[in-house]
């Protein structure tokens, strides 16, 4: 359930970020499409803005095109499907082949998609023990920066000391950081 990623001694790891002393708590590994994933080492805040910056560096969604509406000709006296461009000149069409006639009317048909985004939360409890045990949210998420949707998984388990959190953005790319749940507060 949990990837292989190693985490790292505190007092044996500094913060990877330029002029950070603080101790290295977080493992956060970025893998961008079609290339070889890079793992930091860094303090709690910029384990924040390590994350937030490689959402950044990637490009926002382009919005998809709206589809053009679909437009039938039809007879204007009996309604037949007629097989002519809409915007045939009057002088260039011809009689309806069921009643004659030269009038049109036309059916304008337009359609949308809207989609449906949800996530949902566990919390695992031992029985006679209070509070939870195992903490997850798995789901859909938007984030603003790409004016996109993802997903993002976050555990924290109390029991392993394990904080976990995966972000898969629209483009493929995934964020990973795992720190003791202890060092995420």
């Amino acid at each position: 359930m949990f990837p292989a990623i190693p985490l790292r001694h505190t007092d044996l790891v500094t913060c990877e970020w330029v002029q950070c002393a603080e101790a290295g708590t977080h493992t956060v590994q970025i893998a961008f499409p079609e290339t070889p994933p890079e793992t930091w080492s860094v303090c709690r805040s910029h384990e924040h803005e390590l994350k937030l910056k490689a959402v950044r560096s990637r490009s926002r969604k382009q919005p998809d095109p709206r589809p053009e509406p679909s437009v039938t000709v039809l007879c204007g006296v009996c309604e037949q499907v007629l097989d002519e461009p809409r915007d045939l000149e009057f002088e260039a069409r011809r009689p309806c082949p069921n009643c004659g006639s030269l009038g049109r009317k036309f059916d304008l048909a337009r359609s949308s998609t809207v989609g449906v985004h949800g996530s949902v939360r566990v919390r695992s409890k031992r029985a006679g023990k209070g509070g939870w045990m195992v903490d997850t949210k798995v789901g859909d998420d938007y984030t603003r920066d790409l004016a996109a949707w993802g997903k993002r998984t976050l555990t924290k388990d109390r029991e392993r000391d394990l904080y976990l959190e995966i972000i898969t953005l629209y483009d493929g790319t995934v964020i990973t950081s795992t720190a003791s749940l202890r060092d995420h507060r």
